[in-house]
């Protein structure tokens, strides 16, 4: 009996090609493209079609077998059923066949387009578009503390919390390790009952997910050595002691309201603070807070049980060093 419940095939627009000699089904989605084009830019689509594809497997819906499995034609052209999402395949194809769609930084896009080009373009090996999505996210997660401070490099907006568990699954599945310590990062600036919450969060793997919840409390824990008010014996040089000893009293008084899940992000603008100290006293105060800063972001793989910067930025320069 014909399975009446099956979704209607859609033909993709964009990535319908009226002369071309391939579709792709992902799900319920169609696009026809060129085997020749697809075979060059892929490894695996090259060495997938230079066999004949095995006769029509049909099951209850009349679709085909596995990934590269034989299906009934359409058009006359042969059907490669993929083990994708359509959003993905729709991006990595666009990127393959649009050459304006998917440039290089510092061209923008959007994240989604990011990790679906990064995904299948490792999966089936298009290094060329590989590395273009890790330029892309190495400007909004870096490896250097200096560009973590330059605002407005990014070639991407990052949207929170989903977007951090995005890419923190995406860059654990294609071994981009160097991405993961900003990843974690950002991630723990959420509330802990809202990454449990999410429904991204149980797609990351179980490795991920326990360095997610452990590394929560350690981000929140190096904060206070990094808060410049905290710490400063500053009295042999100071100016106006009574004055300043008073400010810092208040901001001990006020340290429940400061934002400890961001300990890289505190205190980057110290004008407030001119004139309620003394010169001496905010001098001393920044030299130690850029101290502080630069030996967190150095402990920062460690917090998450990942490897040092050096061998983390080494991983990164085997993989996205030459762009194609």
């Amino acid at each position: 009996m014909q399975n009446t419940d099956q979704p209607a095939l859609h033909r993709v627009p964009e990535l319908w090609f009226d002369d071309d000699n391939l579709i792709l089904r992902a799900e319920n989605h169609l696009f026809r493209v060129s085997k020749g084009v697809l075979a060059a830019r892929s490894s695996v689509f090259r060495d997938m079609l230079s066999f004949p594809l095995p006769p029509p497997m049909q099951d209850d819906r009349g679709g085909g077998g596995g990934e590269g499995g034989g299906e009934d034609l359409i058009d006359g052209c042969p059907v490669v059923r993929l083990h994708d999402s359509p959003a993905d395949v729709t991006v990595f194809l666009r990127a393959i066949f649009d050459s304006s769609f998917f440039e290089p930084p510092p061209a923008k896009t959007d994240l989604a387009t990011i990790t679906g080009v990064l995904r299948l373009s490792h999966k089936y090996d298009v290094q060329y578009l590989r590395r273009r999505a890790l330029l892309h996210l190495d400007t909004g997660y870096p490896t250097s503390l200096a560009v973590y401070e330059v605002s407005g490099a990014e070639t991407f907006v990052s949207d929170g919390l989903d977007d951090s568990l995005r890419t923190i699954r995406v860059a654990s599945e294609v071994g981009a390790t160097w991405l993961l310590p900003t990843a974690f990062y950002f991630l723990c600036y959420a509330d802990m009952r809202d990454i449990l919450a999410s429904p991204s969060f149980p797609a990351l793997s179980a490795p991920d997910q326990a360095t997610a919840i452990s590394a929560y409390t350690k981000q929140r824990l190096a904060c206070p050595p990094v808060l410049p008010f905290l710490r400063i014996p500053f009295t042999e040089g100071c100016e106006s002691l009574d004055k300043c000893d008073a400010y810092k009293a208040s901001y001990l008084v006020d340290v429940a309201s400061w934002n400890i899940s961001d300990p890289l992000g505190s205190y980057r603008d110290w004008s407030p603070f001119e004139g309620k100290v003394c010169g001496y006293c905010l001098g001393r105060s920044e030299e130690y807070h850029r101290t502080a800063r630069g030996k967190l972001w150095d402990e920062l793989p460690a917090v998450y049980g990942l490897p040092a910067w050096d061998v983390l930025e080494k991983l990164k320069a085997e993989s996205i060093a030459v762009e194609g």
